[in-house]
């Protein structure tokens, strides 16, 4: 692709960071946009799709996001890049549960029940305990093939990018009345 955001090249991390961050404002953009439109109808193969696609695109966003700042050593790329991937895939799988949360509470807004709220902030509690089970899981396996200095500088650049994730999310659902 030959658009500048996608364009990383010599980029330093400072700028890099922000290449992801506008394709993934772009990218939030697009789907927030369309989250009202898929939430009056069921999830389309469409929309999953669409979704797919931008997944992919955060995702490699991510990776040359940590490529850049991670200064790995040839064994470490070796070991890492699996298993960053299999983390990535467990990620997505939260992600999902995330998803259809979301939108069923978009389903429910204008006639949102208190047992039905309920459930869903339950949910909600319940789909934030995975996220961090699964970045336990995982930090562990990467102290494995990681020194600690570099396993904490992996959790703040996924930190970073997972709020700004978050942040583009909450931006496009609508407060309970």
């Amino acid at each position: 692709m030959s658009h500048a955001i996608f364009q990383t090249g010599n980029m330093d991390p400072q700028t890099c960071y922000y290449a992801w961050m506008k394709t993934l404002i772009i990218l939030l953009l697009c789907f927030t946009v369309a989250s009202p439109l898929m939430a009056q109808q069921p999830l389309t193969a469409q929309a999953q799709r669409e979704i797919n696609i931008s997944r992919k695109l955060i995702n490699n966003k991510r990776n040359t996001t940590l490529a850049y700042n991670m200064s790995f050593t040839q064994e470490e790329k070796e070991k890492f890049w699996p298993l960053y991937r299999e983390y990535r895939a467990a990620m997505a799988t939260v992600g999902d549960k995330r998803l259809a949360g979301i939108l069923d509470y978009v389903d429910h807004i204008d006639t949102m029940s208190e047992g039905k709220a309920k459930q869903l902030l339950n949910q909600y509690f319940t789909t934030e305990k995975e996220v961090i089970r699964v970045k336990e899981k995982y930090v562990r396996k990467f102290r494995r093939i990681l020194p600690e200095t570099k396993v904490v500088r992996l959790m703040q650049i996924e930190n970073r990018m997972d709020s700004a994730v978050d942040l583009k999310i909450a931006e496009g659902v609508p407060l309970m009345d």
